[in-house]
């Protein structure tokens, strides 16, 4: 007979779809871990759309030739295949004269009208589940997409932007194999069940959105290849069902715990959800738990009982009588709302002809209880038992019969109650385990119904990591693609850019512009970029916790900071030779020294990865003079030669204490007609002792190899000057901006480290896990490391809440330490790093760096400069004008 809870099963699992759904997140959030069994893809790149069409018998070979040809010198079909077959051995020789034969020489590969054929880059969001009320064999995946379309030359473009919801049902089978069992899961053939839904405000007509779906269901079907799930041989679950609708959505998992076979039709009665506000739930059928308390056991112990009483028999006197016992009927076990009720009637006997005989009936309610902190389910009586006896059984004999045998009974079935649920709950655990391999299921409360009993509870697994935000350039440094940015176990809402533009190559200072877009990933390269613009981002959308629940979040601003033109290889800690980046929109007024973002080291501990360096002039000003760039000014009018060149001029420390229009009016530098210009301060004399410079002004040429290969001590003949430039000078590209890269990134395990702070404390990197730590490098001459540290030290006053702080400072003076200390009120641990032992090993060239360690000692975030205030709306009310 059907129960309501199980059905024909003895017992059933129900998971909540919500929970499911956090699952998938966690397997979402491990898509970028090397190696991981089962895991969900964020982003990837395909091919989408119609084969190539071609002679049937032909179709692998036409492509790989058509591959050939691409790769290698332009021959014709004939030319090409006499090439191979002359130098190819003897049997693929005649092989390849065969295949080369059947592909004729004026023969076009032809496209039929409105092809698509191309590649696609996708971001996916995690996925959530549906199953219908009542499927046994269906579920459907959604996910939120982002795409951009490169179609092939001579084919149809896809709609733009590619962007909505990808709803698939797909068929889940179970079939033997030799390893076991085995899930075989396929995309519904019926197109009606694979859609996309575009996404509001992204413009798509429905036209569009139909157009997408056709090739989204191609993809499905054709390009993505599901392998086939092998099941344990324990695995506890052999079929599903879909039961509830709405918040209530449940996947049940009937279970025999006899280990008998499933019954007939057991599914069929398993009708609704009954997880309630749980994340799972385990229900056993009450004829399973009453087989679990031994009847039997309770009747014999009745049985051996012996009661000696004292028969008052009137004016016969009192008689001292032995009475035994026994069940007449019962014992009972009746399942009620709240507990389940024991009951009986217990004769009282004797063989003694002058004593009565009497009787015992009781009702006895027992609860099961939870020990949250053990798990463990037991058996407990509820209050006193209702007592009815004969009149000469004294009541409290009586009670105490029945709590006494009560008792016994529950504590000699303790064992088999609790592992009905300890093992409900391990084959929960180890079905989970399957796909996740940290999941939990915890007990949180158990309910007696009528038809049996429900233990719910939720399940655990790991917890959330924060959004991750990448940035590189693409389409050969026309655009900026946020493609591998994503939000572990979530979707991205939209993208907030923002970025530095100057008004023209030569400006200094530029001016902060943003741009919010929740349709694509990348963005055109904005025309006022130049080779020293910062781009930023910030990433907004939602998460599924662990649980199941959706939240909104939003990762802080990460920027990029470009790359100095410049590079010296030298050990970075010899001295401070650095660059600065500037703070966007830099008032008039504004004393430069507070309008630093960050500095960056000139120096490289390793070579470069990317192209040769710019050429470069580093000049040495005469802070003294009155026109302190004039003579530069003029050789730079005086080139005949117009090859990519870099300015540096190193002004002695202090120079920027002075406004910005006090510094820009003694420079006179007039933007357009000469070279891009950049300024530093010659910090603690870094700049003067690397380049051993003896007087100001003084000129150094460094070509694009790195080379010094022109020098000048003094004020330069103009004409000179610009004839050094036309000579060494080596032609290149355009300069184009590279960002600065740590060597660690977003989701690396962060490099261990032993050291001392400035107050001889030991400490080890790798001792801080299990809380988040937040590593800070900075420079005691840099202001904005002194803000950084300001803005740390506010941080670790939040107290139990705060992450463990390590500031390691990269000067070699370390005396200082404990005045920086005294002055900002710092009191969390400063590090002497004088040789950056350190800092290199997470290759920070930016002071201020702050890197963020989760508590599994995994890289976080990473902060280069000092940390960036975006303005909570896009300053701009549509894209930037591409360059």
């Amino acid at each position: 007979m059907a129960n309501p809870l199980t059905g024909g099963y003895e017992a059933v699992v129900q998971v909540a779809v919500r929970q499911v759904d956090g699952l998938l997140g966690t397997l979402h959030q491990r898509g970028d871990v090397e190696g991981a069994p089962l895991k969900l893809l964020h982003s990837t790149s395909l091919r989408v759309g119609d084969p190539r069409r071609g002679p049937r018998d032909f179709e692998a070979f036409g492509d790989w030739v058509v591959a050939y040809q691409r790769a290698g010198p332009p021959l014709g079909l004939r030319d090409l295949g006499t090439e191979l077959s002359g130098k190819a051995p003897p049997g693929v020789a005649k092989i390849l004269g065969d295949a080369f034969g059947g592909l004729d020489e004026d023969w076009v590969f032809e496209d039929p009208p409105d092809v698509v054929r191309g590649r696609a880059k996708l971001q996916l969001s995690s996925v959530t589940l549906s199953v219908p009320d009542g499927s046994t064999s269906e579920v459907s995946v959604h996910a939120h997409v982002r795409a951009h379309y490169y179609p092939d030359s001579a084919t149809t473009d896809m709609p733009v932007p590619v962007h909505g919801e990808v709803s698939a049902a797909f068929e889940v089978r179970r079939v033997q194999s030799a390893a076991g069992r085995r899930l075989l899961i396929q995309p519904s053939a019926q197109d009606s069940k694979i859609q996309f839904a575009a996404a509001p405000g992204s413009g798509l007509t429905s036209i569009d959105a139909s157009r997408i779906a056709a090739q989204v269901r191609k993809a499905l079907r054709e390009s993505f290849t599901l392998l086939p799930v092998d099941l344990p041989s324990d695995f506890p679950f052999a079929d599903f069902k879909g039961v509830g609708s709405g918040p209530s959505r449940a996947i049940a998992l009937p279970l025999q715990l006899s280990g008998a076979g499933a019954p007939a039709g057991g599914l069929h009665g398993i009708t609704h959800s009954i997880t309630g506000g749980s994340g799972f739930a385990f229900a056993v059928r009450r004829e399973h738990v009453s087989s679990l308390i031994d009847i039997e056991a309770i009747r014999a112990a009745i049985r051996r009982r012996r009661i000696p009483l004292t028969v008052d028999l009137g004016w016969l006197g009192s008689i001292a009588v032995t009475y035994r016992l026994r069940f007449s009927s019962g014992p009972t076990l009746t399942f009620k709302a709240g507990a389940i009720e024991i009951g009986g009637r217990v004769e009282v006997e004797t063989d003694t002809t002058v004593a009565p005989n009497g009787f015992v009936s009781f009702k006895q309610a027992v609860t099961l209880v939870l020990d949250a902190s053990s798990q463990i389910v037991g058996l407990e009586a509820v209050s006193d038992p209702e007592v009815d006896e004969s009149l000469f059984i004294p009541h409290s004999l009586a009670v105490s019969i029945v709590k006494t045998e009560i008792a016994k009974a529950l504590a000699s079935n303790a064992l088999s109650i609790r592992r009905v649920f300890e093992d409900a709950q391990s084959n929960l655990v180890g079905g989970l385990k399957t796909f996740e391999p940290f999941a939990s299921a915890t007990y949180t409360g158990v309910e007696i119904t009528p038809d049996g009993v429900i233990a719910r509870g939720d399940i655990g697994s790991l917890g959330r990591r924060p959004p991750v935000v990448k940035v590189d350039e693409t389409h050969g440094g026309a655009a900026f693609t946020a493609f591998e940015s994503w939000i572990p176990a979530g979707r991205i809402a939209r993208l907030v850019w923002s970025w530095v533009e100057h008004a023209h190559p030569a400006s200094i200072w530029g001016t902060e512009k943003s741009f919010a877009d929740e349709h694509r990933f990348i963005l055109p390269k904005p025309s006022g970029v130049t080779s020293l613009s910062q781009i930023c981002l910030r990433v907004e959308g939602s998460q599924i916790g662990p649980g199941g629940h959706e939240s909104a979040i939003a990762a802080g601003t990460t920027c990029h900071l470009p790359d100095t033109g410049l590079a010296i290889d030298a050990p970075s800690w010899w001295e401070p030779v650095t660059m600065p980046v500037w703070l966007p929109d830099v008032a008039d007024d504004a004393v430069l020294r507070d309008a630093v973002a960050a500095h960056l080291s000139v120096q490289r501990d390793l070579p470069p990865r990317d192209e040769p360096s710019e050429n470069t002039l580093v000049y040495f000003a005469d802070w003294e003079s009155g026109q302190p760039l004039d003579a530069l000014k003029d050789a730079l009018a005086q080139r005949r030669r117009d090859d990519s060149l870099a300015v540096i001029a190193v002004l002695p420390a202090g120079a920027f204490d002075s406004p910005r229009k006090e510094v820009e009016d003694k420079l006179a530098w007039s933007g357009d007609s000469l070279a891009p210009l950049q300024l530093t301060e010659d910090h603690e004399g870094g700049w003067t002792r690397t380049f051993a410079v003896e007087k100001t002004p003084s000129a150094y040429i460094v070509n694009a190899r790195r080379e010094f290969v022109w020098t000048h001590a003094g004020e330069p003949d103009p004409g000179a000057l610009a004839a050094a430039l036309d000579e060494h000078l080596l032609p290149g590209p355009t300069p184009r901006l590279r960002f600065v890269r740590p060597a660690v990134s977003v989701g690396d395990r962060a490099p261990d480290a032993e050291f001392s702070d400035d107050r001889g404390n030991q400490m080890a990197l790798h001792r801080l896990r299990r809380r988040p730590v937040v590593l800070n490098f900075w420079q005691a001459w840099s202001a904005p490391s002194l803000i950084e540290l300001r803005r740390l030290e506010a941080l670790h006053a939040q107290g139990r809440e705060a992450p463990a702080i390590v500031a390691f400072h990269g000067g070699k003076e370390t005396k200082g330490l404990e005045e920086i200390r005294r002055r900002l009120g710092l009191s969390f641990a400063l590090v002497p790093d004088p040789q950056h032992r350190v800092a290199r090993s997470y290759g920070v060239r930016c002071w201020p760096t702050t890197i963020t360690v989760d508590a599994d000692g995994d890289v976080e975030r990473v902060q280069l400069g000092i940390a960036h205030e975006h303005h909570d709306r896009p300053k701009g009310n549509g894209p930037p004008t591409a360059a």
